[in-house]
């Protein structure tokens, strides 16, 4: 007999959201966090999307510890002299909340606590070796040549999954697949982040950058969120062209993202609170593993779970989605007694009519657009050189809209042709 019915590895957003599922329900869950405190480990930008935490915290926009609602929405282009920016504020938000910025530190610990609650044994500062195999099938986790044993394993372990990795259940991470994420959190003060992002009470501004400035054919996108008193701000970088470049390093993409003139502004005199870097998931529909075997399940960023279409970048609204699907899994395979691999496969058909994995499918090769030579140079370039054509006052007689942007776009070195089946993809793919 096993000691556990589950042993979730990974205290994330993922797995103690599965953790609470199944332990309000009765199971014996044991949930393992290497870091300490929990979500020390952690580099997420930091915006909590949709509803998803309402199944297993119905009270969790009363009790959670979330920062800001997002009231304004910016998504820029960022060239060394401007910025293009399509910049969306409404009352509406302030209605109907659609996203909190967050500190992950505060409310991973905040799940794991809420999985102690619902009855899981919780513990940190303990890092799982691997998994425990016996005739094909996951038994339990092996700490420093210690076997605890349980009928099932989650792993939750984030982008990197090591112990998933090193059991063959996913493939090693590569340039396709992750970016390289480096996020600062600077300290500023209530009063001067209202006053800076235009905000008011507890509003909140999330935007998304793409770093078209950058040299040497560099892809990378940026992030700056508002928290209640600092701000959280980061880079995503495209491995595969950081690779080829050769010569430019993370920190110094994020430097030149922080002293940016339309964005250094907004962080001046800010204290540095917070370093840390990580993999980021970047992986298509084509590239998630397949989410369940004889003892396990993955969620999260494990099993593939973030999504970005250059307009939209999520993830741990996915990650408890996937984690809460899991958890419903393991506890109608404890009713059956069965955690075999076809059991366990009721998890992946919950997932495939969920937008967890339906968002994934219907973007795929979505990848292919958001690290474009067409979004981060061409487009940006194009926009740039029309509006200022358009709206800087020369004296002269102007032109049409038509004429300036032919202009453009014969400056930009693309036809016309390019332009149009560039624009296409473009559109479709989002």
């Amino acid at each position: 007999m096993s000691e556990f019915d589950v042993i979730v590895v990974g205290a994330g957003p993922a797995g103690s959201s599965a953790a609470i599922k199944m332990a309000s329900q009765g199971l014996k869950v044991l949930l393992v966090e290497r870091g300490d405190p929990v979500g020390s480990k952690n580099v997420s930008g930091g915006i909590l999307w949709g509803n998803d935490l309402a199944s297993i915290i119905p009270d969790w926009e009363k009790s959670a510890p979330l920062e800001r609602y997002v009231e304004r929405k910016v998504t820029s282009f960022l060239t060394t002299d401007s910025e293009i920016a399509i910049d969306f504020k409404t009352k509406k938000f302030q209605e109907k909340k659609t996203g909190y910025s967050v500190l992950r530190t505060r409310l991973d610990s905040f799940l794991a606590r809420k999985a102690a609650q619902a009855g899981a044994m919780v513990v940190t500062g303990v890092t799982v070796d691997s998994l425990a195999m016996k005739d094909g099938r996951v038994i339990g986790v092996v700490n420093e040549g210690e076997t605890i044993t349980a009928d099932c394993v989650i792993l939750a372990e984030g982008p990197n999954p090591r112990v998933a990795m090193a059991a063959g259940l996913v493939g090693k991470p590569n340039d396709r697949t992750v970016g390289i994420g480096v996020k600062h959190v600077y300290k500023l003060g209530e009063n001067v982040i209202n006053e800076r992002f235009n905000l008011r009470g507890n509003a909140g501004f999330a935007g998304e950058y793409v770093l078209s400035f950058l040299e040497g054919d560099v892809y990378a996108g940026g992030f700056l969120y508002t928290n209640k008193d600092t701000v959280s701000m980061g880079v995503v970088i495209n491995m595969a062209t950081l690779r080829k470049n050769g010569n430019t390093h993370s920190f110094d993409i994020m430097e030149k993202f922080a002293q940016h003139p339309f964005i250094s502004s907004l962080v001046e005199g800010g204290q540095l609170q917070e370093y840390s870097a990580h993999f980021v998931y970047e992986g298509g529909y084509e590239d998630m593993p397949r989410a369940y075997g004889n003892g396990y399940m993955l969620v999260g960023d494990t099993a593939g779970f973030s999504f970005s279409n250059g307009m939209i970048l999520q993830g741990m609204n996915y990650a408890i989605s996937s984690g809460i699907l899991a958890g419903e899994a393991a506890i109608e395979a404890r009713k059956d007694n069965d955690f075999s691999a076809e059991s366990l496969s009721r998890y992946q058909k919950k997932l495939d009519n969920s937008p967890a994995v339906l968002d994934k499918k219907n973007f795929q090769g979505i990848s292919n657009v958001v690290w474009s030579p067409m979004v981060h140079r061409a487009m940006p370039a194009l926009l740039e050189s029309s509006l200022y054509s358009m709206l800087y006052e020369s004296g002269n007689p102007k032109k049409h809209l038509s004429q300036i942007m032919m202009k453009s776009l014969k400056s930009s070195g693309m036809s016309s042709k390019d332009l149009m089946l560039q624009g296409y993809r473009l559109m479709r793919r989002m």
